[in-house]
């Protein structure tokens, strides 16, 4: 690829980064839980004085260690991995900010909210796709370890998701002894997000790939 395709693709990818990160933070702010990556990093930012940002870096690059010894090496791409991780991370952070929260109050603006976060999350991811450069570190993390388990993508993504979401059900209801941060917004991001991705893509996978060749 030519120098222009490459800042094409990845202008693309950090624009689904953003995208992203401002989806996760219009979930969380809906206060109906979170996506079940961002599971964890919420409740412990709810324990702590450490942002769900700063979680969600620091779990990212315990994702991207645990891909490097899957695979026993470290690449370029790798590397990039930790850069943009961080971007991420700040994205939902400065998100999260700005957002105003919904925790506590009537359960339809809630609900807007949560909608209004899985479309954008979604639109989000499926740009990172369309890019084809790098992955997140998580999504990275579950490739490797499909390939070394044999199993099918889908199928680790579904069992990663679903230990994240227990683990961050398991210290809520510790800390809290109710499950603060996982709720029903938490089972239809997850039910959700795929379905809108795969439509984001029929729509918009051909002229993006076109205009970023």
């Amino acid at each position: 690829m030519s120098i222009h395709t490459y800042i094409r693709r990845y202008t693309l990818f950090l624009t689904g980064v953003i995208l992203s990160a401002t989806g996760i933070a219009f979930i969380t702010r809906a206060g109906l839980g979170t996506s079940p990556v961002s599971g964890l990093p919420f409740v412990l930012s709810l324990i702590t004085s450490i942002s769900m940002g700063t979680y969600t870096f620091i779990f990212n690059m315990t994702f991207l260690m645990l891909e490097a010894i899957l695979r026993r090496k470290f690449t370029i791409q790798q590397a990039l991995q930790i850069p943009v991780t961080f971007f991420f991370g700040f994205c939902i952070d400065t998100a999260m900010g700005f957002i105003p929260t919904r925790f506590g109050g009537p359960w339809g603006p809630s609900f807007v909210y949560l909608v209004i976060g899985c479309i954008i999350m979604s639109l989000g991811i499926s740009f990172e796709v369309i890019a084809d450069v790098i992955m997140l570190p998580a999504e990275a993390f579950v490739r490797a370890l499909a390939k070394k388990t044999g199993f099918i993508f889908g199928n680790v993504k579904v069992g990663f998701d679903s230990t994240l979401t227990i683990l961050a059900m398991i210290l809520a209801l510790i800390c809290f002894h109710k499950l603060n941060g996982v709720r029903e917004g938490t089972l239809i991001n997850a039910l959700v997000v795929g379905q809108l991705v795969k439509q984001w893509r029929r729509c918009i996978e051909k002229p993006l790939s076109n205009a970023i060749a």
